[in-house]
């Protein structure tokens, strides 16, 4: 068998060519480019994930901070209420019957301590003596003279109407007298006039009703404010 140059069973061995080399030194460049890649992603993805962290943490900081400040406004709004209720307003409960039937026992009212205090005035006080706390209404005030006659009071000889009284009164009947016993000031209390920076008080509930009859003046200072509505209970609401 001659073997000839194009003889099929004959393999020759090849050498690669100079051009197909630098295709080798690609692969190996593209295998370090992909390591390159997979750092690069890697680096990614630790970076991405330090920012997600760091977004919670800031979102946690913020968080806490508006938490904080909100904690104080409330504190210091509390604060003030609190301070504007000592030196405006009181929200006192009232004991016993001495202003029947203006107020019950138990009644709850609202007191205006800015409230300038008039004639007829319900005036939420404490006692210069006892220090207990009381509502009475204001009949006569610094400097005046007055009496009761028949029912009627008089300042000054002139008769002032007490119109929270009428429906009391027209419970006795027309004609009945001594809702309010007769008296005098000085008979009370052996002065002409009202001193200077002293009121009497008289409870809307005169034939039981303990009052500057009893005790005397109440003086000015020891005057919390001037009740200007039954808040509680709530279906007996009413305005003073």
């Amino acid at each position: 068998m001659t073997r000839g140059k194009n003889n099929p069973k004959k393999k020759r061995r090849t050498v690669p060519s100079v051009k197909e080399r630098p295709k080798k030194k690609q692969g190996n460049e593209s295998i370090v480019a992909r390591k390159k890649r997979k750092q690069q992603h890697v680096k990614k993805r630790q970076l991405s994930h330090k920012q997600v962290v760091n977004k919670k943490k800031k979102r946690k900081r913020k968080l806490e901070k508006l938490l904080n400040e909100l904690g104080l406004t409330i504190l210091i709004t509390f604060s003030l209420l609190i301070i504007v209720k000592q030196l405006t307003f009181s929200l006192p409960k009232i004991e016993g019957y001495s202003m029947l039937n203006t107020l019950m026992d138990q009644d709850r009212v609202f007191v205006n301590k800015l409230s300038k205090v008039k004639r007829f005035s319900l005036v939420y006080y404490r006692d210069a003596k006892s220090k207990e706390l009381a509502v009475r209404r204001i009949i006569g005030l610094p400097e005046e003279r007055f009496y009761y006659k028949e029912d009627q009071l008089f300042v000054e000889d002139k008769r002032i109407p007490e119109r929270f009284l009428v429906e009391a009164l027209n419970k006795r009947g027309k004609g009945n007298t001594g809702f309010t016993e007769d008296f005098t000031l000085q008979e009370i209390t052996k002065d002409q006039q009202i001193p200077k920076g002293k009121y009497f008080v008289l409870g809307d509930n005169r034939p039981y009703a303990t009052d500057s009859r009893d005790f005397g003046y109440i003086d000015e200072k020891d005057i919390i404010g001037v009740v200007k509505m039954r808040v509680m209970p709530f279906h007996q609401m009413q305005a003073f």
